[in-house]
């Protein structure tokens, strides 16, 4: 700028201010009081400004930001740790927030936008959520090795009824889609005990005090040591889809957009209908 037009906007400001900025001596310029606390305001401001914009851009460079994820019960314990380690291992500064809730806790969190994506298993109860079938899962039942079912080769709808289950709270994905099944099969649950965690379901089951459902995945390990026995349920055949969710609205950052397509292509390869 030439000096007659910072002259002029220096006149300028000083009007609008209604405070003299600098004190006039001879040719020589000198910041009044005001002045120099405008200057150091005026500095501190631009150093703001300038902080906000690096953390603005930071988002456009991978491996500097936050991601936020949640998860029903069934992915978050068993499908999301894994993806998660190797993501952390890739991208050590990202930091990662997660939680593991029942399905409808996980939705109502998106809309609030207290996470940028989450992963369910089941149909969604809200419609106005993107929502993308990344797998499959398998509902099985199971119980423990000391169990009167342990030995049975075919368990009937009835016989299931007569029977305690330690069950999953309301809310439940898996509990809602195998309530939904015994019904349109003629069945109900009596007797239940409920928990709001798989392992301590497993942990019931394998003492003997009843029977349960449960996602395929999260019974593997207990199958292959034999402290846990599939039940073959007539007509049992329940397969529901695992999505990875988010809000339409959203504007991912690089990070999360990273692990959103990491989620995508590990999940497309587990077999959710395979047996363990």
């Amino acid at each position: 700028m030439s000096q007659p037009a910072v002259s002029r906007q220096i006149r300028d400001l000083e009007k609008d201010l209604g405070v003299a900025l600098f004190d006039r001596i001879g040719k020589s310029l000198h910041l009044t009081e005001a002045g120099r606390r405008l200057d150091a305001e005026g500095g501190a401001l631009l150093g703001q400004l300038e902080r906000v914009v690096e953390v603005i851009r930071a988002y456009q460079v991978a491996g500097r930001g936050r991601v936020r994820i949640g998860a029903s019960t069934t992915p978050g314990y068993y499908l999301l740790p894994a993806i998660l380690g190797h993501f952390h291992r890739d991208f050590p500064n990202v930091e990662i927030q997660y939680v593991v809730k029942n399905s409808l806790s996980i939705e109502e969190s998106i809309v609030r936008n207290e996470l940028d994506l989450g992963v369910v298993g089941g149909h969604l109860a809200r419609e106005d959520l993107l929502m993308e079938h990344v797998a499959d899962d398998e509902i099985v039942c199971f119980c423990g090795r000391n169990h009167g079912l342990d030995k049975a080769r075919r368990v009937s709808v009835p016989s299931l009824c007569r029977e305690t289950w330690v069950i999953r709270e309301k809310g439940s994905a898996t509990r809602e889609l195998f309530e939904r099944w015994l019904a349109a099969a003629g069945g109900k649950l009596d007797r239940t005990i409920e928990l709001n965690s798989p392992e301590g379901i497993k942990a019931m089951v394998e003492t003997g005090i009843g029977i349960s459902f449960l996602s395929i995945h999260a019974i593997r390990k207990e199958c292959r040591r034999k402290q846990v026995r599939l039940l073959p349920v007539t007509g049992l055949r329940l397969t529901r889809p695992i999505y990875l969710v988010m809000h339409p609205d959203k504007h991912l950052p690089p990070d999360v957009e990273i692990i959103r397509n990491s989620i995508r292509r590990t999940l497309r390869d587990v077999n959710g209908s395979g047996r363990a």
